[in-house]
């Protein structure tokens, strides 16, 4: 069985009133699955009566939402260190959940976070026991609500391989997996001439104790990957760029992604603005590296 890919729109540049327009572009291009963005997510927590209004426009427009990016940020990461803030993030992931699986999404991509680790220089096992914590309280929610939490993997220490796998391996949970980011696993990784000092700025804030790459990001994941983020970058800055647009073998990649035992979606990640790309383009694109007609 062939996995759904749902693809992702830069929504925080369009104003409601366009949102059908973008629905029927989409839909004119053969898509119907887009992903449940954090956009939405997070806008829905404080203006509650967006929801039937977005599920109106997208059930008019033939479109299915799903693959839910959680809120994320300082704000809404696993590891948040603010403590005052923590009972008011589980109650915000688990209403956004709540949404998700309203709208009929079976993954809940959230962060780890980095915020912490990068401003405050928190300890990683401080941060460690917190995202565990964090985590401990909504697997009820999502084993209620039918949903698989999928941690993300990024380009920070607390977000690394094998920081998020060795989370979810605290937990023997069907409601709990990893997201592939297969950008971040790019970034990271070394290859024969890379330089260290034409990585982008991020880099340096996030490593301030010093640089370590990683070359198997995909193979410390991949037997808990529920979903994927699928975007290339140079392995320098995440770009969030088209495949084919960056050093990723794309060919390679989907064939791993495919054998992942427990993969229920991919999910395209690319910048469709400021980038002014088209849908046409980014549907095609995704169609040939999945080898769809």
């Amino acid at each position: 069985m062939e996995q759904e890919l749902f693809y992702y729109y830069s929504w925080e540049s369009v104003p409601d009133r366009m949102i059908p327009n973008i629905f029927a572009e989409f839909k004119a291009n053969g898509v119907e699955h887009l992903v449940f963005s954090h956009v939405w997510a997070t806008r829905l927590l404080c203006e509650p009566s967006f929801f039937a209004p977005l599920m109106t426009m997208a059930r008019k427009a033939g479109i299915r939402l799903g693959a839910v990016h959680a809120p994320w940020g300082a704000a809404f990461d696993l590891n948040c260190s603010d403590m005052a803030r923590r009972k008011g993030l589980i109650g915000d992931h688990k209403t956004a959940m709540g949404y998700a699986a309203d709208a009929g999404c079976r993954t809940y991509t959230i962060h780890v976070g980095a915020y912490s680790w990068v401003m405050e220089h928190v300890p990683l096992e401080r941060l460690r026991g917190l995202a565990i914590d964090t985590l401990e309280k909504l697997l009820p929610e999502a084993e209620k609500l039918g949903l698989v939490i999928a941690v993300e993997n990024s380009y920070e220490p607390p977000n690394s391989a094998g920081e998020v796998a060795g989370l979810v391996s605290k937990f023997d949970s069907p409601n709990l997996g990893c997201c592939f980011d297969t950008g971040h696993a790019c970034l990271m990784a070394p290859f024969p001439g890379k330089k260290r000092e034409k990585y982008f700025s991020e880099i340096d804030d996030a490593w301030w104790n010093g640089l370590v790459e990683t070359a198997d990001t995909f193979e410390k994941m991949k037997h808990s990957i529920v979903t994927a983020h699928l975007h290339d970058n140079d392995g320098y800055s995440d770009a969030h760029a088209l495949p084919g647009r960056g050093r990723i073998d794309w060919k390679k990649q989907i064939a791993e992604l495919r054998n992942c035992p427990r993969l229920i979606s991919l999910q395209t990640e690319v910048r469709t603005i400021p980038a002014a790309l088209p849908v046409k383009t980014l549907a095609e694109t995704f169609r040939a590296i999945l080898n769809e007609r």
